[in-house]
């Protein structure tokens, strides 16, 4: 037998190894992913503009943004959400004001639920950083970086690694010397969040080229900053190039602007407004030199912001041209740089393709380009009549020629569109039906308007225009309006008429989930692989109760609820159509795997329920 002094010894070893495995475990648990892991699953994203940059106040720039905002971008097919942030007009003697940092805060846990990626920086701020990159201003910028990144810092310290920040914006450098200075910049943000601890001394930083220019950037920005962990640093530049189609909005000394990009999209008519530079080998040229001086070398770069200005042209033909080739401009940028393996970060400007207060798609076409580049499916939609309320519906009717109609809001997959690009044109396929609404050549007022399988025809494809914050769709073969008639009873058929300023004709179109990124986002539970069909629940999170809807719906035989130990919480066998559009009342808050299962099929998601 062994003594007893050893056995003692033998113990401690034990247990000091014991408590070694602990805190090495502990240790490798709380590192965050490195940059590379999370760039490949950042695909695509989309900038809330100015919204919390503007000066003093969120209104200036587009209204306050809602959960519902954040959730019409997530089911519109983003992945990736950039908040451009004001601070230092929201401190006082250096203090950030604390109802300023929770409403940051709230805006980002908005995010958070949707499990987006998340990118907070300090933005152009009144330009004390990014317009004093000098060796004068030196010593008063990096105090002020330093102070207010250890207050941000310290406030999203035990986020995951979903949320990363951003040194600055557009830092305005043009030499040798300035460049230095924004090093010196970089370095004291890399330092400030780090010394924070927690998730943040593993958490992905981006640090930005001079003035987020493409060519400044490949020419000046030989080094990094120093960084205590590695292969936690991204790349920022932007993309505005050439200026004259992107960005402005009047003739200049300099040049002039430009309607048509695209060597296949210049008008034979309007040939002064052609571009003469900036166009397809110039942009894959441009965002070459970033995969070569960066990508290639393990660095990833996030293009920032990038945008053309959408601009009203007469005749209509100038109109269309002028379209086609923006839209072409964001797909072919958004493919390039995905092919490339940089991330591409819309800058969504005038807030033109969402409301921010309601979530409503105001431009459907450049989003689905944007989607379609990236290959990200483009969701559903809903569309809500302003007069009656009820929603336009395919009543499960799946004839050609069968009338559409209207109904009260019912989560039914019949009240769900999916929106395809159509030559300048959008069409609205019908998710139960798989039939497109169709004007049917009825031009007549208060003509029905009915569903048809897919075809050329210019009765299926509609133009959305922007209506207040709502949207009106002419049909491009009858000249009609979608329109509600007044109808509120369920089933009333959805009709056309000519034009009007009445809230029949308006429509609010909000994008909702995407149940296939909600089903990969679900872990094992120790049952059947889904099948590639779809199953969602709405809201979500919710409060109170949630609705199912599933594409095979009337073959659902039983629901489970499971909790997060894996116990189920609540079971309804051969549910019946109330009882999907009612589920989880009794239910704690917390996340739940939510299981539909029929006949040698099964399909899963994951709900949050929350306190109101």
């Amino acid at each position: 037998m062994m003594p007893r002094t050893n056995v003692k010894h033998c113990g401690l070893r034990i247990a000091a190894q014991l408590l070694l495995l602990l805190f090495t475990t502990f240790s490798l648990s709380a590192q965050l992913p490195s940059a590379q892991s999370i760039a490949a699953k950042m695909k695509v994203g989309w900038n809330l503009g100015n919204t919390l940059e503007a000066i003093c106040g969120e209104n200036a720039w587009g209204g306050v943004v809602t959960q519902t905002t954040i959730d019409a971008v997530k089911a519109s097919g983003f992945n990736t959400i950039r908040l451009p942030v004001a601070w230092d007009c929201h401190s006082t003697n250096g203090v950030i004001d604390p109802a300023w940092m929770a409403r940051v805060k709230e805006v980002v846990d908005y995010c958070m639920r949707d499990s987006l990626y998340i990118i907070i920086n300090i933005h152009w701020d009144n330009g004390w950083l990014e317009n004093n990159i000098t060796p004068a201003a030196q010593v008063q910028v990096n105090a002020k970086q330093q102070n207010y990144w250890t207050q941000i810092a310290n406030t999203f310290k035990n986020y995951n690694e979903r949320l990363l920040f951003a040194s600055a914006n557009e830092p305005a450098v043009n030499d040798a010397t300035g460049m230095s200075v924004l090093l010196s910049y970089h370095q004291t943000f890399v330092n400030a969040v780090r010394a924070t601890g927690g998730n943040n001394s593993s958490r992905t930083l981006i640090i930005q080229g001079p003035s987020t220019n493409i060519d400044k950037t490949n020419t000046l920005m030989n080094t990094l900053p120093a960084d205590p962990i590695a292969n936690r640093l991204m790349m920022e530049v932007h993309y505005y190039d050439p200026s004259q189609f992107a960005l402005i909005t009047k003739d200049e000394t300099w040049g002039k602007m430009f309607y048509y990009w695209g060597v296949n999209y210049h008008s034979t008519t309007d040939t002064n407004r052609n571009a003469t530079w900036g166009e397809e080998s110039y942009m894959d040229a441009q965002l070459s030199l970033m995969k070569t001086k960066f990508i290639d070398k393990g660095i990833p770069v996030i293009i920032g912001e990038f945008a053309a200005i959408r601009r009203t042209l007469s005749p209509p033909s100038d109109q269309a041209l002028h379209n086609a080739s923006r839209w072409h401009f964001y797909d072919y940028f958004a493919s390039s740089a995905r092919a490339k393996g940089l991330i591409p970060i819309c800058w969504d400007i005038n807030k033109e393709m969402y409301d921010r207060g309601t979530g409503a798609v105001l431009d459907q076409e450049t989003i689905s380009a944007i989607m379609k580049a990236a290959g990200n499916a483009p969701g559903y939609i809903r569309l809500v009549n302003r007069a009656t309320g009820l929603l336009a519906d395919g009543i499960y009717r799946n004839t050609n020629g069968a009338n559409a109609g209207q109904w009260g809001s019912s989560g039914s997959d019949a009240q769900q569109w999916a929106v395809e690009a159509a030559d300048g044109y959008i069409r609205l396929k019908n998710r139960a039906t798989g039939l497109y609404l169709d004007g049917m050549g009825r031009t007549a007022d208060g003509a029905v308007t009915g569903q048809w399988s897919f075809s050329t025809s210019y009765n299926q494809q509609w133009k959305p225009e922007a209506a207040d914050n709502y949207v009106k769709l002419k049909n491009r073969a009858t000249g009609l309006y979608l329109d509600g008639l007044g109808q509120t009873a369920n089933g009333a058929d959805l009709a056309q008429w000519s034009g009007s300023g009445s809230y029949n004709q308006q429509w609010t179109m909000t994008a909702i989930g995407l149940p296939a990124a909600a089903v990969a986002a679900v872990p094992s539970v120790g049952m059947a692989t889904p099948s590639k069909d779809e199953l969602n629940v709405y809201p979500n999170p919710f409060t109170a109760t949630f609705s199912v809807t599933a594409d095979k719906q009337d073959k659902i035989e039983r629901i489970t609820i499971i909790d997060a130990s894996g116990k189920p919480v609540e079971i309804k066998a051969h549910p019946s159509a109330s009882d999907l559009l009612s589920m989880g009342a009794a239910l704690k808050t917390g996340t739940y795997v939510v299981v539909a299962k029929g006949r040698g099929w099964s399909k899963k998601c994951k709900v949050v329920k929350i306190i109101k």
